[in-house]
């Protein structure tokens, strides 16, 4: 996985970007609110980035923040919510006022974003409302506090196929043993499923 990437920016518009890492530029896909944050290209510029491996071509979304990253991921977790429509969410309105608008239930602010409708406002309130009521979990001297744990730990089984509801139960069993850290949480879930 590519964590972040730090290099020139080449080129710079509305969703798209070209980042030149040595003698590599690499296009990344990113929201307005990214866009608008970065400089002018030339400029040496870190990007948070998230991987997506698709059958026709692997994508590469870049971010100006981490948070803006851990919300487009839980974006993602939508039933119905792509890579595309998260991109566009996360570009009608400011990331802390998203994340506010999902956690207090308010599908009028989500509604002013361009393409949802109040079905999608709702259903995302629905299944992010509780994920997202604490905000990104803290990451403390490199190492994600046990909310983080948990979250990581959920994400990697994601990544290893299992379903959400799936990765949830798992998660919860391993909690339930006492297990705390993200590699024996995954261990466990992966024995007993």
């Amino acid at each position: 996985m590519i964590d972040s990437i730090s290099g020139i920016l080449i080129e710079k518009s509305p969703t798209r970007l070209v980042v030149e890492l040595d003698k590599i530029s690499l296009i990344c896909l990113a929201s307005l609110s990214t866009v608008e944050k970065l400089p002018a290209p030339g400029a040496h510029i870190q990007l948070w980035t998230h991987l997506l491996i698709r059958e026709e071509q692997p994508e590469l979304f870049g971010f100006a923040t981490r948070e803006e990253r851990w919300l487009f991921l839980n974006l993602l977790t939508v039933s119905g919510v792509g890579s595309r429509l998260a991109l566009v969410i996360l570009s009608g309105a400011p990331i802390e006022d998203i994340r506010q608008a999902l956690v207090e239930g308010d599908s009028d602010r989500l509604t002013a974003i361009p393409r949802v409708g109040p079905k999608l406002a709702q259903r995302l309130i629905l299944e992010l409302k509780e994920k997202l009521a604490d905000g990104m979990p803290q990451i403390v001297d490199g190492v994600p506090s046990k909310d983080g744990n948990v979250g990581e730990a959920i994400r990697a089984l994601l990544a290893l196929g299992f379903g959400r509801a799936q990765a949830d139960r798992a998660v919860k069993a391993a909690l339930q043993e006492g297990l705390r850290d993200i590699e024996e949480i995954v261990r466990h879930a992966l024995r007993v499923s």
